[in-house]
């Protein structure tokens, strides 16, 4: 903590929890090795096949399954022991990444095992990050919410150029293979992480294990607790806005990944520029998600959601535009610092307002929304790419995105409450108020 104290440990306070440090540091290595793992994948499918279908088949894999395992998992965090599910998770995720390391090594990888194996990574991850989203408010004080959530999406969305910035170089020198096998090695690094956590369970996640239940939780339990948990969050319109707003954010600014090799190509570069546009959206990530850390007054947020917001179609729109591998660059790390940002504090918005019973799975409802429509924008991008090329698939969901969200804007008094204020208001007055004006 020493190397933490003064000025930065007063702008990021969430820093002086030692069990938050030790999710932050689960998340870096976590995130760095995944994004690694989707910088190689992408680019050994796109050489084995030369097509950006296959790659968004295999992007599709590794995040389609938050559509149907996301839900479970965010049920079975709010039920039982939100640590151990997580290691569980990383475990899966770095098993996944050796076997793909030692396919490719040994000269025997075909693109049917990389989409197997994305779809075991997307399992993996699905299953746990609902647990370690949902961990965080009980590791720091609600006022350092905001500051540890955009921490967190310092780890998850910055590491996409630590990632694929030692992965790229990798990539470059020694294959595909090393970046597995480096992968594989963060990876275990990050549950090293998860097993020093001294986060104490709920009560009701206490009980559970101590009954062994873990082993007990049966279907229609879960079955219950999912639905309960889509009937609270679609019970409260804040949270319809929020994540509506959300689905559609990734759906049409976020779903670019199975594009960006033909993009490398089609700009005159290869895997070293496929590599630098990827670190582009992660430096701007970085960028993006430590300003807002240190943000503190809530009208602030507002108007930084709505700068973000709009940001987030403009970076589309220069990405669609540009001529030079320099330029991509620039405008993947426009991108990554705006959709970084306005994903952190959309989800610092639906962790404030949600009670700790509920927050594995709000926050999986959160994440399959995101991650949904992020899989299935990409399978099709992939293939539309192949037959119209990448630019119109990027120009047109950015103006798509800029005017959905200007006419939310306009008409949704939730939403024009929080970009004006930066926080919901409170349930009663929603209720005393009506829903057609602030």
């Amino acid at each position: 903590m020493r190397a933490l104290s003064g000025p930065l440990l007063g702008r990021m306070p969430a820093f002086a929890s030692p069990d938050f440090r030790r999710l932050f540091f689960n998340d870096f290595f976590t995130a760095a090795s995944r994004w690694a793992l989707m910088l190689a994948r992408g680019w050994l499918v796109f050489e084995l096949t030369n097509s950006s279908f296959a790659v968004g088949i295999v992007t599709f894999a590794a995040m389609a399954q938050f559509i149907f395992v996301s839900p479970v998992a965010g049920a079975l965090a709010d039920r039982l022991d939100r640590r151990r599910q997580a290691m569980v998770g990383v475990a899966l995720l770095a098993l996944s990444a050796a076997t793909l390391a030692a396919l490719t090594l040994g000269g025997g990888v075909e693109v049917w095992h990389v989409v197997v194996l994305a779809a075991v990574d997307g399992i993996a991850v699905s299953g746990s990050q609902p647990a370690l989203q949902a961990l965080i408010p009980s590791v720091v004080p609600r006022e350092q919410l905001l500051n540890a959530v955009s921490l967190s999406g310092v780890t998850r969305h910055g590491s996409r150029f630590a990632g694929p910035l030692l992965g790229g170089i990798l990539l470059e020198t020694l294959g595909a293979g090393f970046v597995f096998l480096f992968a594989a090695i963060g990876l275990t690094f990050a549950l090293r992480q998860l097993t020093r956590l001294r986060y104490r369970p709920t009560e009701r996640a206490a009980e559970a294990t101590a009954e062994g239940s873990a082993a007990r939780v049966a279907v229609r339990v879960i079955a219950r607790d999912v639905r309960d948990g889509f009937a609270y969050a679609f019970a409260d319109r804040r949270l319809v806005v929020i994540l509506g707003c959300v689905a559609i954010h990734c759906g049409f600014t976020m779903a670019f990944d199975s594009m960006m090799p033909r993009l490398a190509t089609d700009l005159g570069g290869g895997s070293s520029t496929y590599s630098a546009i990827v670190m582009g959206v992660g430096a701007g990530a970085i960028t993006g998600t430590l300003a807002i850390s240190m943000v503190r007054g809530h009208a602030l947020q507002g108007r930084a959601l709505a700068l973000t917001g709009a940001g987030s179609g403009l970076a589309m729109l220069v990405l669609g535009l540009v001529e030079t591998p320099a330029l991509a660059v620039l405008g993947a790390a426009l991108a990554g610092g705006t959709q970084a940002t306005y994903m952190a504090i959309s989800l610092t918005l639906v962790l404030t307002i949600v009670p700790d019973s509920m927050r594995g799975r709000v926050t999986a409802i959160y994440m399959m929304l995101a991650a949904g429509h992020m899989a299935m924008m990409n399978f099709g991008f992939g293939w539309l790419a192949d037959v119209i090329g990448v630019r119109p698939l990027l120009i047109v969901p950015g103006i798509a995105w800029l005017v959905f969200f200007g006419i939310a804007a306009l008409s949704l008094s939730e939403l024009r409450h929080v970009l004006r204020h930066g926080e919901f208001r409170p349930r009663t007055a929603m209720a005393g108020a009506g829903v057609v004006g602030d």
